[in-house]
């Protein structure tokens, strides 16, 4: 039996890094705001195999869209569902920290510690979350292994699904970025001991494409401007977007999907939870 679908509204936060897909070739893992009901609520949109989406498919951050989707049976996690990707639309787009901020401003604030013992019992506790950052201390910088040799055969694949997706030519092979970043921080948690997070944006993999011919070292200096010195400056307030994982045993390991930094003259101090 087909199982229904239903329409969403959605406001994209997240778009992940591209990972080797054994049936797409590579997909990524969208995250947003359902704006289509009562309250703000996430949703997580997998897979979507966005390199290879027609361009009137494909979003940017912070653009709003409205699509079919499907609950994820094979997904415990509530905030999971399948998009129809021929169904997406791109209704508009948030230009500008105000516009967001005006949307942000209606989703609850909670803390990596909360997100965490939310799982402890219960591997399908909430499973996505905008974390209150209370400081950084820095990135930490590890050479990417590359691809597994099981990742480049699925790599490799994708030169026979270009049917799949009715398209004439498939983009470019997917490199793995030189280096996997983490962010060293404490979250909002008066006992707060601090975390680490694996920094997922595909913004960081599309900066470290763009510095490609750079040194390490310069490399890493320019990466740490972006996502510590500006992200992070005391004029900003700066929360994350966090995530766990599909696999029921990791789902207490939280990683960084994205930043929301917007000066704090513009941004909400609201209560958390």
């Amino acid at each position: 039996m087909a199982i229904i679908g239903e329409q969403a509204r959605v406001l994209i936060t997240v778009k992940t890094s591209p990972q080797p897909s054994i049936k797409y070739g590579d997909t990524v893992c969208v995250a947003g705001i359902r704006l289509d009901s009562p309250s703000r609520e996430w949703i997580r949109l997998y897979p979507i195999p966005f390199r290879y989406l027609g361009s009137e498919q494909q979003f940017k951050k912070y653009d709003i869209v409205e699509l079919t989707v499907r609950r994820r049976n094979e997904d415990g996690r509530k905030e999971s569902f399948s998009p129809q990707w021929d169904s997406i639309s791109v209704v508009d787009h948030l230009a500008g920290w105000a516009a967001r901020v005006a949307e942000m401003n209606e989703v609850v604030v909670t803390t990596t510690c909360a997100l965490r013992a939310g799982t402890i019992g219960n591997s399908n506790g909430p499973s996505l979350g905008f974390v209150d950052v209370l400081d950084i201390s820095g990135l930490t910088f590890t050479k990417h292994p590359g691809w597994s040799a099981a990742e480049r055969v699925k790599i490799a694949n994708a030169l026979s699904q270009v049917d799949l997706f009715g398209s004439a030519s498939i983009p470019p092979k997917l490199e793995a970025p030189r280096f996997i970043v983490r962010y060293r921080y404490r979250c909002a948690e008066a006992e707060c001991t601090g975390h680490v997070g694996q920094i997922l944006d595909w913004e960081l993999t599309e900066l470290q494409r763009r510095l490609r011919t750079d040194s390490d070292e310069d490399a890493q200096r320019k990466i740490t401007e972006k996502y510590f010195e500006m992200m992070a400056a005391s004029k900003r307030l700066t929360r994350f977007y966090l995530g766990n994982f599909e696999r029921p045993t990791k789902r207490d390991k939280f990683s960084v999907l994205g930043v929301y930094y917007p000066e704090r003259g513009l941004a909400s101090t609201q209560s958390l939870f």
